[in-house]
């Protein structure tokens, strides 16, 4: 029997170690977030006990890894908050060749559905796509999801740039080598890694902000900025507020800034 109980000391040791690492900030709220992760790692590691597991990530890099990836991973599909693409598609010059970060890209599937529509409307372009899971950049470099994950595809796309499964993968489906060709997945850290210099057209960085804290925003903001060429634009998540943030971005529309 595996023993989730966590004390509050060991919750705050957890959060620390989560946020020093990713950046993200786990409030009160998510004790029950972390308490379920840490069980999938219990049963993985066959270890009893919070204690004896905190003393494992404390020693073992690579389960450090397992339980930082368990944490961070967050739940994504294909076309989400689309009006973004759609953006770019109806306001940049397809004969202009784009350099593109994704930065925080989970699984692969904001890159690829990216990549598919630029590529459906005729642009040159290239894509950066990282994460901090290693486990998220395999499922990404594969490029093989569950049916559901492709349920906002329009069917005429669906068939064009992905495979249907067959036999035992009935219920899945392959991006196709073309769409790959367009894109580089990477480990990428927001927090801790130094800026990219300014090469980027264009960066998404969609969904994660909501769970970093004021002072790690302002660091990813400001590194966003320096890796943005001139001209070039910035792309939140549609649920995300720059509310706090010091920025010289200028917004263009909801979610969507341009450095000037």
């Amino acid at each position: 029997m595996y023993n989730t109980h966590i004390t509050e000391k060991q919750f705050k040791n957890l959060v620390g170690i989560v946020h020093k690492v990713s950046g993200i900030s786990l409030n009160e709220s998510k004790k029950s977030l972390l308490k379920a992760r840490i069980a999938k790692r219990l049963r993985a590691t066959r270890i009893n006990s919070i204690s004896d597991y905190i003393q494992l990530i404390d020693q073992d890099k690579d389960e450090f890894d397992n339980f930082i990836d368990g944490i961070t991973t967050n739940h994504t599909y294909f076309f989400r908050e689309n009006k973004h693409c759609e953006y770019i598609i109806n306001t940049m010059d397809p004969s202009k060749s784009l350099k593109i970060w994704s930065a925080a890209s989970s699984s692969g599937e904001e890159a690829y559905s990216i990549a598919i529509q630029l590529i459906e409307n005729h642009f040159r372009f290239e894509i950066f796509a990282s994460d901090i899971s290693d486990t998220m950049l395999e499922i990404a470099g594969r490029g093989i999801y569950p049916l559901d994950r492709v349920r906002a595809v329009p069917k005429q796309l669906l068939h064009k740039y992905f495979q249907k499964g067959v036999n035992h993968s009935a219920n899945k489906v392959k991006v196709k080598p073309e769409v790959k060709t367009h894109i580089r997945f990477g480990k990428y850290n927001l927090v801790t890694a130094p800026p990219p210099k300014a090469e980027y057209d264009i960066i998404f960085c969609r969904n994660v902000m909501i769970y970093f804290d004021l002072p790690t925003k302002q660091k990813v903001m400001d590194d966003m900025w320096t890796a943005l060429k001139t001209g070039g634009y910035f792309i939140f998540g549609q649920s995300e507020s720059i509310v706090g943030i010091k920025t010289p971005l200028k917004t263009i529309s909801p979610s969507i800034y341009q450095k000037r």
